[in-house]
């Protein structure tokens, strides 16, 4: 089967998330964030089991009991449900956030996620985000984007997210923050943070998100044919 595949990677707070979100609606592809899927599956193996070393061994008979569907709509954020049951906002926790990494650093973990992350491929088209997809997840992918901004744009939209939710926060702190995360990123030895070779990367830090948008449809619809 030949596969329309799409990829968005690119550091924390570069939008990747909201542009793949977009270009998923706009021509009818499924989506795959690949944050949230980590996320949920970490919450999902660990609900019964805060043994670690025993979840890892048993990873892959875990997984075959989980479900993870996306769903997303016009004006609104993407919801991911786990075997039916929102997980949106149970994910977004600093503990989830570390059993995610856990996992994400274990190499067996890791490539059984990758198939599992490839079972999502369908006749109807992808589009994945993350920080690997294009360079190892999806090698073959149509189109390869890779969004960046400057660590201080990117900080001052969490700053903006934060606000919008009643959070307080201080931007020194969040820039201190996204550098610790893009230095682990980026040299972490499996699976490291990269722009694959036949990406195409857009610098988002002065454009707006129907700008990035626009340029990422146009380049869509110049490749992709039956579009």
């Amino acid at each position: 089967m030949n596969h329309k595949i799409i990829t968005v990677d690119g550091p924390s707070g570069v939008g990747k998330g909201t542009i793949a979100t977009m270009i998923a609606e706009k021509i009818g592809y499924k989506y795959l964030d690949s944050g949230s899927l980590y996320r949920s599956l970490a919450l999902k193996l660990f609900e019964n089991n805060n043994n670690f070393e025993e979840v890892l061994n048993n990873v892959d008979i875990l997984i075959k009991n989980i479900v993870i569907r996306f769903e997303y709509s016009e004006g609104k954020k993407s919801r991911i449900f786990v075997n039916e049951e929102d997980f949106t906002d149970k994910i977004r926790t600093e503990k989830v956030a570390l059993l995610a990494s856990k996992i994400a650093k274990d190499k067996q973990a890791r490539d059984m996620l990758e198939v599992y992350q490839r079972s999502y491929l369908t006749a109807h088209g992808l589009v994945a985000d993350g920080r690997d997809m294009g360079t190892i997840v999806f090698p073959d992918a149509n189109i390869k984007f890779y969004l960046t901004a400057s660590v201080e744009k990117r900080a001052e939209r969490r700053l903006n997210q934060l606000k919008d939710q009643g959070i307080s926060a201080n931007l020194p702190h969040l820039i201190q923050k996204l550098l610790l995360r893009d230095k682990a990123d980026t040299e972490r030895l499996i699976s490291p943070l990269r722009p694959a070779k036949e990406a195409i990367i857009i610098d988002t830090s002065d454009m707006s998100v129907s700008e990035v948008f626009n340029i990422t449809i146009n380049i869509i619809r110049e490749n992709l044919k039956n579009i």
